[in-house]
């Protein structure tokens, strides 16, 4: 992974991108520490390139319309336009700052080149982190009679954007180190509040949504709360059990849901994947401490 500060546009790649160092804290850590020379490196950028802002506003402009729109047809639907026009706004506002924040990022990888666009797989991942609260504003607002089929329909498009612009970043060979860094933030925000929807729509057992919220909530808050203090950024690297993890979630999720809807038996389907689920889960966080433990025992 790249340096975050203490790089200038259009300089040489960094041999050693796979552990680099905050070389502008001085040693310095913490989370504000962190933040600021994130947003200072993606200042220059903006500053510098024209062509990114244009690309960044657009995406944007999308962002903005489709969270306030989601917002209003949820609120409408339930009659509070008002509160589905807020939250919908508060979180393009949430978005849009950390997109910018993590503007810098938006470098080629591995070889760390600066983009002077957005580019089509960012801007999709973009579109995920946009639409995460809009599905649960329509698994919230409307009567349940048609927040179960539009929680279901908004949410299904969405969840194959993750699948998307992986395979376009590959197919036009636009991976980015912005990407890599968005991918796993992005299932594990989807995932969470979509598990969060179908607990309250009644479409998932009680167990089962808080397996799933355990699964990407625990490394989660695990990567945030120590990330800041690590003199060096760990690589994230996906894993074979999150690989198999992050697909049984979307099918044990969408899966139980049809079956709700259809009026059909949940439990035989929803024990079998619960089974694979926390296999795949307890697999990820065991492989991610080896990881972490390793990490530490090199630097000692």
């Amino acid at each position: 992974m790249p340096k975050l500060a203490g790089v200038r546009t259009g300089s040489a790649p960094d041999p050693d991108s796979s552990a680099p160092t905050y070389s502008s804290l001085r040693g310095v850590r913490g989370p504000a520490h962190v933040v600021a020379s994130m947003a200072s490196a993606s200042a220059s950028r903006w500053r510098e390139s024209p062509e990114l802002r244009r690309s960044f506003l657009g995406w944007a402009a999308l962002g903005l319309l489709l969270t306030a729109g989601s917002g209003v047809s949820a609120g409408w639907l339930g009659g509070r336009v008002g509160p589905g026009l807020w939250l919908g706004l508060g979180w393009w506002v949430i978005t849009t700052t950390f997109l910018l924040v993590a503007l810098d990022l938006n470098r080629r990888y591995p070889d760390r080149a600066p983009l002077s666009h957005l580019g089509l797989p960012n801007g999709l991942t973009s579109i995920r982190a946009y639409m995460a609260v809009p599905i649960l504003l329509y698994a919230t607002l409307p009567p349940q009679t048609e927040a179960r089929p539009l929680f279901l329909c908004v949410a299904s498009p969405v969840a194959l954007l993750d699948v998307l612009d992986g395979w376009v970043a590959r197919r036009v060979g636009m991976v980015t180190v912005l990407g890599r860094a968005l991918d796993p933030i992005m299932d594990a925000t989807f995932f969470s509040l979509s598990a969060v929807a179908c607990l309250l729509l009644g479409f998932v057992p009680l167990w089962m949504g808080l397996l799933v919220l355990a699964r990407y909530g625990i490394p989660a808050i695990a990567f945030l709360a120590l990330y800041p203090w690590l003199p060096r950024r760990p690589e994230v690297v996906a894993t074979r059990f999150g690989k198999v993890n992050t697909f049984a979630s979307g099918v044990a999720l969408a899966g139980s849901s049809l079956l709700v809807l259809a009026g059909a038996p949940t439990l035989i389907f929803d024990l079998i994947l619960g089974a694979v689920l926390a296999a795949t889960a307890a697999g990820q966080i065991l492989t991610l401490v080896r990881r972490g433990v390793e990490e530490l025992r090199s630097r000692s």
